[in-house]
């Protein structure tokens, strides 16, 4: 579960013919989304998702997220504003009904594991939140924003070439 977006629904909530709902970040909400992912700021999160029922106990959950972010340049560190726009999907089964982790080789072409549900409740904040995380540049960049890079002047080498790394060592003296 994450803290920043508690936005669970009981499955007793959930009608035969499913749920629908819109959901919009409160000011707190997204200061703490903007904390957890080490945003400069998070102005918007906006979503719209349908919960449905998928028999046996288990429910489909799909949906949009729309989100305004606000990112540091990784060049110049000035702020990179990005609108996001993912869409999202999580099966939730019951608890006892997931199997265990197994071990060994990953199956990226695999479909994803349910997410259990706990308590009665669709943790439907924490995917968007996942989902969200997944979605941001790692490395955001401002337009035009270059590294500038300087070759280093040669260390005082013979012959204008650097000095090698185990020069110092060899000047250093030992104490007895």
């Amino acid at each position: 579960m994450t803290a920043e977006l508690v936005w669970d629904h009981p499955t007793s909530d959930v009608p035969e013919t499913g749920l629908s709902a819109t959901r919009a970040a409160a000011p707190d909400e997204l200061e703490a989304v903007a904390c957890a992912l080490g945003l400069i700021s998070c102005p918007s999160l906006e979503v719209s998702y349908v919960i449905a029922p998928s028999g046996a106990g288990r429910y489909a959950l799909s949906g949009t997220l729309r989100a305004q972010v606000v990112q540091a340049c990784v060049v110049t560190l000035d702020p990179v504003t990005s609108a996001i726009e993912e869409s999202f999907q999580a099966a939730f089964w019951p608890e006892e009904d997931i199997a265990p982790p197994r071990g060994g080789v990953l199956d990226l072409d695999e479909t994803a594991d349910p997410e259990p549900i706990v308590g009665g409740q669709i943790a439907v904040g924490r995917i968007v939140f996942e989902r969200l995380a997944e979605s941001l540049d790692p490395y955001p960049r401002k337009p035009g924003a270059t590294l500038d890079l300087r070759e280093a002047a040669p260390a005082g080498g013979a012959g204008g070439r650097p000095e090698s790394p185990f020069a110092v060592l060899a000047n250093i003296k030992t104490k007895r």
